[in-house]
């Protein structure tokens, strides 16, 4: 599969689970947590595991805090888990907040 259509593929994965995405660099796409202006969601493919199929390729995650410059949390999962992304983004976040304050 070429970039384009990962890239594509990747948009339309974030559509449709609702997270409002915008291209930041080529392969890339950001978007504001709900709820937490403050803190961003990069996403990008990692690429696929070896012999496994297509819906087995991993997806890089990043949550980003602005106001702080830090990364607080990176993983990487299957696509067919990306519908968990927001709930443990959030989580994430929310105990970044608690840990900072």
């Amino acid at each position: 599969m070429t970039n384009s259509q990962n890239f594509q593929k990747l948009v339309a994965l974030a559509n449709e689970h609702g997270i409002n995405c915008h291209p930041a660099i080529e392969d890339c796409l950001i978007a504001s947590l709900p709820g937490h202006d403050n803190f961003l969601l990069a996403f990008t493919w990692s690429g696929s595991i070896q012999g496994e199929p297509l819906e087995h390729e991993l997806i890089a995650i990043s949550v980003q805090d602005i106001d702080k410059g830090v990364t607080v949390a990176a993983w990487q999962i299957p696509s067919y888990l990306f519908g968990s992304v927001l709930r443990q983004a959030q989580m994430l976040v929310a105990a970044h907040i608690n840990f900072i304050d």
